[in-house]
């Protein structure tokens, strides 16, 4: 629009038209243009990477903008500092993108949330210095050679979230120095490796969330893209891997397959990824083991099938096979860990963990929802000597005992459902690691919570040990020991929710001194749902009615409950023998009065039927009288008339 508005201007000119006529319909369209600084956001802010200062123009849906179909007609602001120009038109309602107007300082565009289906020709000619391009959620559902054209400094496009499903030679013919390519979310079948040619530098492409399913990044012994160092295709529909997928010697160092329907994988398709970091193979259905890359550090296989360990590489610093069908711990003869940081094997089959060899830098392990009866031996700080985090979570644990001294920061054993009781000394062999480098042992975190049978924990479970946390809800409790633990160690707070505490004398430590401790360590989140739930009279009470008060209230044997939330007032007595409280007082007091009305009652009604019969009598004889009376005349009248 805005080229056929100058080429009217230039035939004015060649027909002799006047300068004024030509300033007049120059200033007009001038008075026509939008001001972005006007109607969005404007500001100078650092840029992500924080090496500089941009101006930052953010145009939203919340933004009042006539003809904001045109983006041709925009003005771009004054910029005397010669700042960067990073612009973003957020949810306009775009369908169409026009031609921007000029601007060598523009090095961010992004179009959002639009619904831009069409663009003109060569629309961001005028802008020869963009770098980060986003078409990120719109319906582009294809694109032409004329849509990059003069950008040849662009590193960044995003084109997720839209109907692509196939791309020509020549559509990226111009993007030879793109470094990170977004396709996530599009409807493509498999990797546009004719139309990725031209990008001789791509080092980031996304895949993710289309209908790929093959993959190869090979063709006719040529090597495409090869300075590729992260490849992202998850939640595809690739079911193999093969040798030919990778070429020799490329250059990737994060592969993400997650998602996707595995099941065959060629013993050597990853060995020629010599450069390879992460790889990412969860929730497919692989069997069957393979070989992995020697650079490989960080192997994520979770949510498959897999009965073996495979065989890692010596420097693994990252491992998780949680949730396959392992039965037995993996071969410590043919296996060096001694750089493996994080070991994450839960939700498997595995009934022993008969760790023999030190894992020197471990500092995560997690063996929950397995088959363990009780607390491995080979727990101890020998074979652990830096581990923080242990996970014993959801394995069928009948006692808990620590045979050897262990040092953490968290040990988590939720969700068991076969422990019922917490012996003496169960945790006395635990110890807390200290942050600093001296080494020196401090309190630890424990997570106990979700055991539907925990009825009990005995006084001396913690004898020689301290905690900086104890979650203990979500239990069947009735009670805690005052001397289980010291209390005051526990800064980052106590969690006794969702249990059914029985509130009485021996409870009442709880609100006279861990309350307040809660409250001062901000831990009052803890006291939402710390009900009672007995005596019947306290049942769904919460501890928290009784904080503040100045009476042992849970000491008392003799309550009445008032208000309109059904509080509890305790009144005490300080006399031997049987106590008398208001309520019996006034009981008694409502059940004289209620007798004595009732005798006035009765009375009453004795008085007024003797009255009424009385009455009744006097009403019958006169009426008798009347009868006579009448009788006696008509007798009177009948001789006289015989006469």
């Amino acid at each position: 629009m805005r080229a056929l508005y100058l080429t009217f201007i230039f035939f004015l000119i060649q027909n002799g038209f006047g300068q004024d006529v030509i300033e007049d319909i120059t200033d007009q369209e001038v008075l026509k243009l939008i001001k972005l600084c006007d109607v969005c956001t404007c500001s100078e802010i650092p840029e992500i990477d924080g090496t500089h200062i941009v101006l930052y123009i953010q145009c939203s849906e919340f933004d009042r903008i006539e003809n904001v179909a045109d983006l041709d007609k925009i003005a771009w602001p004054l910029n005397p500092n010669g700042l960067k120009i990073s612009a973003t038109f957020d949810g306009l309602g775009l369908s169409t993108l026009g031609k921007l107007p000029p601007n060598s300082q523009v090095e961010t565009l992004r179009f959002t949330n639009n619904a831009i289906k069409a663009y003109w020709p060569d629309p961001f000619s005028d802008v020869p210095n963009l770098k980060v391009l986003s078409f990120s959620h719109n319906e582009l559902a294809e694109i032409t050679p004329d849509l990059f054209t003069k950008v040849d400094l662009l590193e960044d496009l995003d084109l997720s979230y839209n109907k692509l499903s196939s791309f020509t030679k020549l559509d990226f013919k111009h993007l030879r120095h793109i470094k990170k390519l977004n396709l996530q979310s599009n409807n493509l079948k498999k990797i546009p490796l004719d139309a990725l040619q031209p990008m001789k530098l791509l080092e980031d492409l996304d895949l993710s969330k289309n209908g790929i399913f093959d993959v190869v990044l090979q063709r006719n012994g040529l090597m495409n893209l090869a300075r590729l160092k992260r490849l992202s295709l998850n939640e595809n529909r690739i079911r193999s891997i093969v040798k030919e997928t990778f070429s020799l010697n490329n250059s990737l160092e994060f592969i993400d397959l997650s998602n996707n329907m595995i099941e065959i994988i060629e013993d050597t398709a990853f060995l020629s990824c010599t450069n390879l970091r992460e790889l990412n193979l969860a929730q497919n259905n692989i069997t069957f083991v393979f070989a992995l890359p020697p650079s490989l550090q960080i192997a994520i296989l979770k949510f498959n099938t897999l009965y073996h360990w495979p065989k890692f590489p010596d420097g693994i610093k990252y491992i998780d096979v949680s949730y396959n069908r392992l039965s037995a711990l993996y071969d410590e003869g043919t296996t060096n860990f001694d750089s493996l940081e994080v070991l994450i094997m839960g939700g498997n089959q595995i009934k022993e963990l008969n760790i023999e060899k030190k894992l020197p830098s471990l500092y995560i392990l997690d063996t929950s929802y397995n088959l363990m009866a009780e607390i491995p031996k080979t727990i101890s700080t020998q074979n652990f000597p830096n581990l923080e985090e242990l996970h014993f979570d959801g394995n069928p644990i009948e006692m808990v005992y620590f045979k050897n001294i262990i040092a953490v920061k968290s040990l988590y054993m939720n969700d068991i459902k076969t422990l019922s009781v917490v012996e003496d000394k169960a945790f006395s062999n635990v110890v807390g690691r200290a942050d600093d480098a001296e080494n020196t042992l401090n309190c630890f975190s424990l997570y106990l919570s979700n055991c539907p049978l925990l009825s009990k924990i005995n006084s001396g479970a913690f004898d020689g040990t301290s905690l900086c946390m104890l979650d203990i809800s979500h239990n069947n409790l009735t009670h805690l020991p005052r001397n289980l633990l010291d209390w005051s160690v526990a800064s980052e707070g106590v969690n006794l929710q969702y249990n059914p505490w029985n509130c009485s004398c021996d409870m009442q430590w709880v609100v006279r001194d861990l309350l307040p401790q809660m409250y001062a360590n901000r831990n009052s989140r803890l006291l939402a749902e710390l009900r009672c739930g007995s005596p019947r009279a306290f049942e769904g009470l919460r501890l928290v009615h009784w904080y503040n008060w100045t009476e042992d209230a849970m000491c008392s044997d003799m309550f009445s409950r008032s208000g309109m939330h059904g509080n509890y007032m305790l009144e005490s007595s300080t006399e031997n023998g049987p106590r008398v409280t208001n309520l019996t007082l006034i009981l008694g007091g409502c059940i004289i009065v209620s007798l004595l009305i009732a005798i006035a009652l009765s009375v009453y009604l004795v008085k007024t039927r003797k009255k009424y019969n009385i009455r009744q009598a006097a009403m019958k004889r006169k009426r008798q009288s009347a009868a006579d009376l009448n009788n006696g005349n008509k007798e009177q009248f009948s001789t006289l008339n015989k006469v």
